[in-house]
């Protein structure tokens, strides 16, 4: 009988996952501070509304979403900790580096540096957290990496709000070297040193014993066995990964939320980053500490489609909060509605992260971890942002139409793919039946 060296500690492992939960959190500050420019950058460039919601969405996603399998492959086979800390020390550059651009096209070059930087984070995180954690802990352990989603958005927009406020206050500033720089452009360069530190510290961690393998090595999970268990599995993975996309699809066609609260009610960008921040980094993490939790205690309840019976339910909320909600006739009541649309999106991001590592053997999990990410985020951001952006500039005019554009894409695309996840909760449960059956026949070998 085969056994496995032993886990490291309990606070050793919490530690990387607090040290990956910031990496993570420092991504999302990185990816989101745009959506608290876009009236500045707008303004600079000349650009449309169009062009805005390109820049947030495809831009950004060209890189991040074709890399992710290349990115997972190496994951799979090499030192991940070394990919993370040197992907943190490009997408951070990355980030200032926008704040040098004199056109647009500069811009949306280094948007695509941050695409591609941070689509080495996902995989190799989700594959080392899994490493550092018995099976039974792994869904609370991702959960927890999960909450720097809600923890990156809300200093982005907290923070971020801040700074955006007090800088747009601010004369244009002639630095050294650097020359002239708008205070949008001092923004960027803020938010990208933070994550240059947190990367270095990255590069110390221990790289953990790879576990939970199907395959004796790394070598023998071939490309096309990979392919063949993914086929197996199809009736689970297809409505996890796709019908996922309404989180990240929801998400960023929120980043419109600044513009249209000031378009719609009158709140400039402080004002609304400073509420809606607060609300993410309350609930947002409490939040994807609640889908973890669900997702564990179903599953010990003899429930091995926990993990996807909680996304469905949080897709479920965030949908229709959030379809709702550009619909309010107050600020007021849209930001109530913003509390069920937050904690249905820390949930769904939290509890579908858990169910994709749970349902998938070790030495396939960065990829699929790869793939989940690149479906999910590459057709939210194609088709949230831009989307809303082609609705302002050609079928909703004025500026009470974006609350409309914004409906439309939740309401539509959100529900039609929420109800195509609820169609895998079997497929998903058979699929870890049969994972964990031939996890325990290769140990009693």
């Amino acid at each position: 009988m085969s056994e496995e060296p032993a886990y490291p500690s309990r606070a050793y492992a919490w530690f990387v996952v607090v040290l990956l939960t910031l990496a993570y959190a420092i991504s999302l500050l990185d990816r989101w501070i745009l959506a608290l420019l876009v009236g500045p950058v707008k303004e600079f460039f000349g650009a449309t509304d169009t062009q805005m919601g390109l820049l947030m969405g495809p831009v950004f996603a060209l890189f991040y979403v074709s890399m992710g399998l290349p990115f997972g492959w190496l994951a799979d086979r090499y030192d991940r900790k070394t990919m993370i800390g040197g992907a943190m020390l490009f997408w951070c550059s990355m980030t200032a580096i926008c704040g040098l651009a004199k056109t647009f096209g500069q811009l949306a070059a280094a948007r695509l540096g941050i695409g591609l930087g941070e689509a080495a984070l996902t995989p190799a995180a989700y594959s080392l957290i899994a490493d550092y954690f018995p099976r039974a802990e792994q869904n609370r352990a991702i959960a927890f990496l999960n909450m720097g989603v809600a923890t990156g958005m809300g200093f982005a927009y907290l923070v971020g709000g801040l700074i955006v406020g007090w800088m747009m206050t601010q004369p244009p500033m002639v630095v050294p070297v650097l020359g002239h720089l708008e205070p949008w452009q001092v923004v960027f360069i803020a938010a990208g040193l933070p994550g240059i530190v947190v990367g270095v510290v990255v590069f110390f961690i221990r790289e953990p014993v790879r576990r939970e393998r199907l395959a004796a090595t790394a070598d023998a999970a071939s490309t096309t066995e990979f392919f063949a268990y993914l086929k197996r599995h199809r009736a689970a993975y297809a409505p996890l990964m796709i019908g996922m996309v309404a989180s990240p699809l929801v998400g960023y066609a929120l980043q419109w939320l600044p513009a249209m609260f000031d378009r719609v009610w009158g709140w400039n960008a402080p004002r609304f980053s400073f509420a809606y921040g607060w609300l993410l980094l309350v609930i947002g993490p409490l939040s994807a500490i609640l889908g973890g939790s669900l997702s564990t205690r179903l599953y010990r309840r003899g429930r091995p489609d926990g993990p996807m019976t909680a996304t469905l339910a949080a897709l479920v909320l965030m949908v229709v909060s959030t379809a709702m909600l550009p619909l309010a006739p107050t600020p007021e009541v849209a930001l109530l509605l913003l509390v069920p649309s937050c904690i249905g999106g820390a949930m769904s991001t939290a509890c579908g992260a858990a169910a994709v590592v749970f349902m998938t053997p070790g030495e396939f999990r960065a990829r699929v971890s790869s793939l989940y990410i690149l479906t999910i985020n590459g057709f939210g951001m194609l088709l949230g942002p831009p989307i809303v952006g082609w609705l302002n500039d050609h079928v909703f005019h004025g500026p009470q139409g974006i609350r409309f554009s914004v409906a439309l894409v939740v309401a539509i695309i959100g529900g039609v793919l929420t109800a195509y996840l609820s169609t895998g909760r079997r497929a998903f449960g058979d699929s870890v039946r049969a994972l964990e059956a031939a996890q325990a026949a290769r140990a009693a070998v």
